[in-house]
């Protein structure tokens, strides 16, 4: 058995160790221990986001889908409650459609009336 001496063992342990520091990557891991330290965070952020959402959405008391529910329900409500109001809206919109072709006749009139004065100014 060949017995090292404590500066032979000193001086082997230095050469492997500046060996093993070679081979490591200067400065990287901690860069990708920070990176996935802010991925970490960035997805805690996102969760706490849904949850946010999430809450605002399915909340059994005041929640988006809760209030879409009511109003649904409110106006159901009242369209049967006023039937009168879509025959209101029936009828005014068959009242928009009169004016209309009468507007047209109209027109068509005028043009007439005007044709026949110049007939008559011009061609007697």
């Amino acid at each position: 058995m060949v017995r090292q001496t404590q500066s032979e063992l000193l001086i082997e342990v230095l050469t492997e160790l500046q060996e093993i520091k070679k081979g490591l990557p200067n400065g990287e891991i901690v860069l990708i221990q920070k990176s996935l330290e802010d991925l970490e965070e960035g997805q805690n952020s996102l969760k706490r986001e849904i949850r946010t959402i999430q809450k605002r959405l399915f909340n059994p008391d005041d929640g988006l889908i809760v209030q879409t529910n009511k109003n649904t329900d409110f106006r159901d409500d009242h369209d049967k409650s006023m039937p009168m109001y879509n025959d209101i809206i029936t009828d005014f919109k068959n009242v928009l459609t009169w004016k209309s072709n009468v507007t047209k006749a109209l027109w068509f009139i005028y043009s007439a009336i005007i044709g026949v004065i110049i007939k008559l100014l011009f061609w007697n």
